[in-house]
């Protein structure tokens, strides 16, 4: 995977991406909850560069995960807690993460590898199951 400056907008971004396509496929009504949630606008982040981080993101996925030769994509943990690392700042963090909770549940349903990226962001990021309790 590709490095991006700490809480540069294609870190924020990448994540926001990955959130979209966690459980494996990409959910219109995700991409509709990013654009009308206004995290973009409020993160500082154009529709470019967001755009930009989610094509890098496929290409870096299809690069270097595991298993895409049985036609899954698998990230390893130690690489989602360093796409986590990138983002510092707690404002920046709590933002994300509220993004990232609205794209998961946008579909209605919280797939296991959705819940299972939000818990590692949780975990990387500090306690906050009180603030998002569906992830928990």
């Amino acid at each position: 995977m590709r490095n991006y400056p700490t809480d540069s907008p294609k870190a924020m971004s990448r994540l926001l991406a990955l959130a979209m396509i966690a459980d494996g496929r990409l959910a219109p009504q995700e991409l509709k909850t990013l654009h009308h949630s206004g995290v973009l606008e409020v993160l500082g982040v154009s529709e470019d560069t967001f755009d930009d981080a989610a094509g890098e993101l496929t290409q870096d996925l299809l690069a270097h995960s595991t298993n895409h030769a049985a036609g899954m994509v698998e990230i390893e943990p130690a690489t989602i807690d360093a796409l986590l690392d990138e983002v510092q700042d707690p404002a920046l963090r709590a933002l994300v993460l509220k993004g990232m909770l609205e794209i998961v549940r946008a579909d209605q349903q919280i797939d296991h590898r959705e819940r299972r990226l939000l818990r590692r962001a949780l975990a990387a990021w500090g306690d906050g199951s009180e603030a998002f309790p569906a992830v928990a």
